[in-house]
C-alpha cells in the first residue's frame, strides 16, 4: 500500500477565493515563520518542483491578502513566468495546497 502523501492542487476557483481584497507582496521582514519545507519535500517528491532548483532560490516573492488570512508564497520553477504556489492558512497555520501559475498568461505579459 502506497502510504506517501500527495500534495492537494487547488481549482482555479478554490486559489482565487484566497485572494480577498488586494494581495500585499510581503517583505523579509513581514514574513511570519511558517515551515513550508516538510510540503516543499513533498512537492519535490511528487515532481511537481524540480529538485535542480536550490533551496535558498527557491522562493520568489511572498503575497498575503489584505484580510491577512491567507499567504501565497510563490516558488521558481525551471521555466520563466511559472510558479509553484502554495497557499497557507495562517488561521489554521497549514498549508491548503498549492496552484501551478502561469503568470505570463494570468496576467497577459508579453515578453
Amino acid at each position: 500500500m502506497n502510504t506517501k502523501k500527495v500534495p492537494k492542487q487547488l481549482t482555479e476557483e478554490k486559489y482565487r477565493s484566497t485572494m480577498m481584497g488586494k494581495m500585499l507582496e510581503i517583505t523579509n521582514n513581514d514574513i511570519t515563520v511558517f515551515n513550508i519545507w516538510p510540503f516543499v519535500s513533498q512537492l519535490k517528491t511528487a515532481k511537481i518542483l524540480s529538485h535542480k532548483i536550490k533551496e535558498r532560490e527557491l522562493i520568489y516573492k511572498v503575497y498575503r491578502n489584505s484580510t491577512e488570512d491567507f499567504e501565497h508564497i510563490l516558488l521558481a520553477t525551471e521555466k520563466e513566468n511559472n510558479f509553484v504556489v502554495i497557499v497557507v492558512d495562517k488561521n489554521k497555520n497549514k498549508t491548503i495546497g498549492y496552484y501551478l501559475l502561469n503568470q505570463a498568461r494570468e496576467y497577459d505579459l508579453v515578453a
